[in-house]
């Protein structure tokens, strides 16, 4: 097998730092025990949901991660790494990725996550499993048009209410006059 250049090495990290940049969120897995079969449905299963999986080189892996918030958890890229890039929705690669880690082991899904990156924070396996149990978007989307809507229909109900009251109180007044 040839050697890579310092040249060749320094494009395929440019190319990572590229995918890191573009990418809305990272899960780094350990592909250890992962046959080739699952790791090819799992590529296809992100690449339809607009992500990526990627298996490098750890080093070459951490240069491109060197400015980042990665550089604290160098752990995440020791041992068998396979990179999860969600270039659009996070929280729907995420289900994915928890998805195929119950198949493996659905006592401690977790098992396999190393972490994951999401807006220049780390994320440890238990936050990634968290934001793989997010309800979906509109759901939460939802929840929050009917928390803003309730301080409202209450106002508009008390307010409906004020007229009849006053009209009860009046006819009330009439009724005890004659």
């Amino acid at each position: 097998m040839e050697k890579k250049s310092w040249k060749q090495k320094s494009e395929v990290v440019r190319n990572y730092m590229g995918k890191i940049e573009k990418s809305r969120a990272i899960l780094f897995l350990n592909f250890d025990g992962m046959d080739a079969n699952f790791m090819s449905r799992l590529r296809g299963d992100i690449k339809a949901i607009d992500g990526e999986v990627l298996v490098g080189k750890n080093t070459l892996l951490y240069r491109a991660f060197m400015n980042t918030a990665m550089s604290d958890h160098r752990d995440a890229l020791v041992g068998p790494t396979a990179l999860v890039f969600a270039y659009k929705d996070p929280v729907l690669v995420a289900k994915k990725v928890y998805e195929y880690m119950k198949e493996l082991n659905k006592d401690n899904p977790i098992e396999k996550i190393k972490g994951g990156l999401i807006q220049s924070r780390f994320l440890k396996p238990v936050d990634v499993q968290a934001l793989a149990e997010l309800p979906p978007a509109e759901v939460l989307i939802s929840k929050l048009m009917g928390t803003i809507q309730a301080p409202l229909m209450s106002l508009m109900m008390a307010l409906k209410g004020m007229p009849q009251k006053l009209v009860l109180t009046l006819k009330a007044v009439e009724e005890k006059k004659s």
